[in-house]
Order: C-alpha cells, then structure tokens, then sequence
C-alpha cells in the first residue's frame, strides 16, 4: 500500500504517544473548513509500505504508534486493513490509530479487531451541508466506536456546520463515550472564513457534555 504523506514524528496525534502519521488521499466529504483540502482528491502516492518499515526499523526505539488518517482512509479499506495486519505482524508492540470521518459504519467495523484506537468526527446534524451520507449512517459508526477499547469522538466547532441549538443533541449522540474532544474550528484567510465560536462556548459545550460522556477535551 502507498500513502501521500509521513509525519515522521508527531507527538499529538495519538494522546500520549510518539507517533508515525500516515495520510492516504482521497475523501467523500467536501468540509468548508477541511484541514487537509490538498487532500480531499486523489493524488499521486509516494510513500510505499516498505519505506514505512524501514522507518520503523530505524526507530523501533522511539515511536510508540502509527496514525493512519486522510482524506478519508477507510475508502481504501481493501488495502489498508492488510497492511496494518502486517504492521502488526512485524511490529507488535506499535499501536495503530484509525482517523474516520464515520461515512460506512461495515466498513468500521472491519476495523474492529485490527487497530487500537479510533477516532470518529461527529461533524453535524445536517450532513447534506458537505455530503451524500445520511446522519442515521453516522449515528450507527458513533455507536459502533464505542465498542473499540480505546475511541475518541471529535467534534470540530464550525457554527455553520454545529449551531448553538444543535449542541444538546450532539451531546446525547455521544452519551457513554469514553472520549469526546471539542476542537476550536480556525478560519483560513481566502478559504474558509466564517468567524470561529469565542473559547467561552467551546468550554459551555463541554460543560453539557460532561453529563453524558466520561472524559471532554477542549482543544483551543
């Protein structure tokens, strides 16, 4: 399997490891304020399977885990699941951390027994704003999430993507998480340029939040 990209070395992308991001390309969702829009498309992958070994070869000693994230990763479910089996394999002490926009909840749940961690943007009521995926198909890999060991539900905080009236009912969706983080949508000039919620209403949502989940992050 081929990538897009390595981050050689990340230290935010699994909580409290020291991590080897992969990213594949390719998404099926279009988000206004998307991250990572040079890969929304298909592009030319680089980096081979046989580089990420050898990588970790070299650093057996200093990366705690691989984080496989996009575009949208599990679009390339076919491939990727045999190759984290072989990373597995070869590797058994590295963790591996699936990033999923949620879009096929079967698709997850192949996942189940392979990796780690998941982690699962809960990105709208309102799909249809930036996609053909229906809300009841995101409820399903939402609940799905909560049944891997270690999961993580992500809710990034465009209002107008996540208005104020919708807050008590993204919250209830997220009820017995393990883990929900609330991230501060940034605006990029010329792209994606609706002002951001002031930090005082990230931290109120958290607040109802906490009623229904065991952790809250808020990332500022």
């Amino acid at each position: 399997m081929n990538f897009a990209g390595m981050e050689r070395v990340s230290l935010v992308d699994y909580p409290g490891k020291v991590a080897l991001t992969l990213f594949t390309s390719s998404c099926n969702f279009d988000c206004a304020y998307c991250h990572n829009p040079e890969l929304k498309k298909s592009v030319e992958e680089k980096v081979g399977e046989s580089e990420v070994f050898k990588y970790l070869d070299r650093r057996a000693a200093l990366i705690d885990a691989v984080v496989i994230t996009g575009g949208e990763p599990t679009l390339r479910a076919d491939d990727l699941i045999p190759f984290v089996e072989r990373l597995k394999a070869q590797f058994p002490t590295v963790l591996v951390k699936l990033d999923t926009n949620g879009w096929n909840s079967d698709i997850l749940r192949e996942f189940l027994n392979v990796i780690d961690y998941v982690a699962v943007d809960l990105k709208s009521l309102n799909y249809e704003l930036f996609s053909t995926v229906n809300l009841k198909q995101i409820q399903k890999s939402i609940e799905l999430a909560k049944t891997f060991s270690t999961h993580e539900i992500r809710i990034t905080m465009f209002p107008p993507y996540v208005p104020e009236k919708d807050f008590e009912e993204l919250a209830r969706m997220c009820s017995g998480a393990s883990l929900v983080s609330v991230q501060q949508y940034r605006p990029v000039s010329g792209f994606c340029e609706s002002p951001p919620y002031p930090d005082s209403v990230l931290s109120e949502f958290a607040d109802s939040l906490s009623e229904y989940v065991k952790n809250v992050s808020v990332r500022k």
